[in-house]
């Protein structure tokens, strides 16, 4: 199963199970942006991050290379969604405030996806990339769900997958860095029934499905009930978010 498959099959449970990324996170990328006519969400899945950007900017293109996931996506009146890979767009030249990429840029062609970024980046503008870190709810439900799905699923992560587990520590971007004076999270109420659904649009979870013939995370549910108590009730689920930006030359 290539990448594309991974994230093409069930791509509505995408929509239904992934966490919304925080609203002060936007907020952040408006401050440090200089214009808010156009912004380019890149890799937008089902939209999630651009229908934030559309809260500070007067238009936003969002782009997937899955059809399937543009199919799912948030209709907002100020985004127009479209199928086109990250490296090549049909985007005029500097024509884009800000460029977003969540949870995504470990898989591109960075080399290539940074030469369109500098060509459709207008000066000034932003180029803002993110990603979040392994979630924590309580002790005892994490150290379940470390030894009964991430240990079993670790080799079926792709390799870009690493960069991002790795927190883009090694991600170099095109431009001079902006210097990050905050420090985001996500956090959300869920069941446990949310939190199963959010594992299985893992790509990792879908090549062990794939793999074996099973779904890792049906052991994770038989294991998670017993220490949940009420499978009903939510719990605070928390994600460390990791950003980096900077800003193309005047």
């Amino acid at each position: 199963m290539n990448n594309i498959q991974s994230f093409s099959l069930n791509s509505e449970q995408y929509a239904k199970h992934r966490p919304q990324y925080p609203d002060e996170l936007f907020l952040f990328l408006s401050e440090i942006s200089e214009c808010h006519d156009r912004a380019w969400d890149c890799a937008t899945g089902n939209g999630q991050a651009a229908i934030s950007c559309a809260k500070f900017f007067a238009h936003v293109e969002a782009t997937d290379i899955s059809v399937e996931q543009i199919q799912h996506c948030i209709i907002h009146h100020k985004i127009n969604y479209s199928v086109s890979p990250a490296e090549h767009t049909p985007f005029e030249n500097q024509s884009f405030d800000l460029v977003t990429v969540a949870l995504a840029i470990h898989w591109f062609d960075q080399e290539n996806f940074f030469q369109e970024v500098e060509r459709v980046l207008k000066p000034k503008g932003i180029l803002a990339v993110w990603g979040y870190g392994r979630l924590e709810i309580e002790h005892e439900i994490d150290e379940v769900i470390t030894k009964t799905l991430l240990e079993p699923i670790d080799r079926f992560w792709a390799s870009g997958n690493r960069q991002l587990r790795n927190g883009y520590r090694d991600l170099v971007l095109p431009f001079d860095e902006i210097n990050i004076p905050k420090i985001f999270s996500m956090k959300v109420e869920w069941n446990l029934q949310q939190l199963l659904g959010y594992y299985r649009t893992w790509s990792a979870v879908k090549r062990y499905s794939a793999e074996l013939g099973n779904d890792p995370v049906d052991q994770l549910e038989l294991k998670l009930k017993t220490i949940w108590n009420e499978p009903d009730k939510t719990k605070l689920v928390q994600w460390p978010l990791f950003l980096k930006a900077s800003r193309k030359p005047a």
